[in-house]
């Protein structure tokens, strides 16, 4: 890899002294010991230099003996690619850590940092290449790291955030299902986890978005309300899911309440149109069903929003029901009129 690549060149800058006595500069002779040197190394990286901070970092994962200053010397070496943009070599380099030092209390920060680095990767892009040739910058290496670290860690308490945070990078690219997908694992895997609060409200979005790219299939409408609808439900028992869940549910049940009265609107609007296709074929009766079910659908959905406005869908249906009753009768009198004579 790139790290590997680079590993020799950075090197040059500091070398190991013969028996283990500190590191020099070759080219200015200064010399440091491993202390010095892994203070001089985060000095420059603080600074914004982080070519010289890798220089120093190198060399002092390579030459010292194993121990605590190795292992801190590595974990910020990872920690500079990381800083430096340099996703795709500090998701490697922070995955050898945690192989390399499992134990660490550092071990928990390189899984968050790897997986980190691995959803940047994705929404930076990675350029693939074939037998040698560039192609285009792609986000599915990132995506595959960040899956793949989500598989080896799924129990680390940023795990579920990571897979929400994956879910809202495929649903701003509008792949709903790959977004849904994230979601429903949020959902239903950490279901005690205050992300499970983001992920229900999520999938209620996710569904209206289906709906809005392909708004002949009723049933992305149907599943929206049916996420809204168990957001509300739950609305008391995710308040007493962990820090932040109760703060989250306050700032959304709102939003929810709003959306959930769209997709209502929305569902009553398809009835309608059914309902006037009937009446436009001279279909009366046939119409009358569907003006039958926007009042009932109306009732239901008042039962959950008690200020549900009344929709022009419920008012033709006021309105046309009646009016299809009196041609019924009238048709019924004409007909026994017909019968008498």
């Amino acid at each position: 890899m790139i790290v590997v690549a680079l590993a020799a060149f950075l090197a040059q800058e500091w070398q190991s002294r013969p028996g283990g006595g500190g590191f020099v500069n070759p080219s200015t002779m200064e010399q440091k010991s491993p202390d010095e040197l892994l203070k001089h190394a985060l000095a420059r990286r603080d600074a914004g230099n982080f070519q010289e901070a890798l220089a120093a970092l190198y060399p002092l994962v390579q030459a010292t003996p194993e121990g605590s200053l190795r292992e801190t010397a590595h974990f910020e070496r990872a920690e500079t690619l990381f800083r430096a943009a340099r996703y795709y070599d500090a998701y490697d380099d922070f995955e050898k850590f945690i192989l390399r030092y499992p134990q660490s209390p550092r071990a928990a920060r390189a899984k968050e940092r790897e997986m980190e680095a691995a959803l940047n990767l994705a929404r930076a892009g990675h350029r693939e290449s074939v037998l040698g040739i560039p192609l285009v910058s792609t986000s599915k290496t990132g995506i595959d790291y960040l899956k793949d670290a989500l598989r080896r860690y799924p129990r680390e308490d940023f795990s579920a955030g990571y897979y929400q945070k994956l879910g809202k990078y495929y649903y701003e690219q509008g792949e709903w299902d790959h977004a849904a997908e994230q979601f429903t694992i949020v959902l239903e895997q950490y279901a005690d986890s205050a992300d499970s609060v983001f992920a229900l409200y999520m999938l209620g979005l996710t569904s209206e978005s289906r709906f809005d790219s392909v708004d002949y299939d009723a049933k992305p409408l149907k599943d929206a309300r049916r996420f809204y609808e168990r957001f509300l439900e739950e609305a008391d028992r995710m308040r007493k899911l962990p820090p932040p869940a109760k703060d989250w549910v306050e700032g959304l049940v709102g939003a929810v309440a709003d959306r959930l009265t769209v997709v209502y609107q929305h569902l009553l609007e398809k009835t309608v149109r059914t309902a006037r296709y009937y009446d436009w074929k001279d279909l009366p009766w046939s119409a009358a069903i569907y003006y039958r079910a926007i009042l009932k659908d109306d009732a239901t959905f008042r039962k959950v929003l008690p200020r549900f406005p009344e929709t022009e869908a419920v008012r033709r249906a006021k309105r046309r029901i009646p009016e299809i009753q009196a041609e019924l009768e009238a048709e019924i009198e004409e007909s026994r009129a017909g019968l008498r004579k």
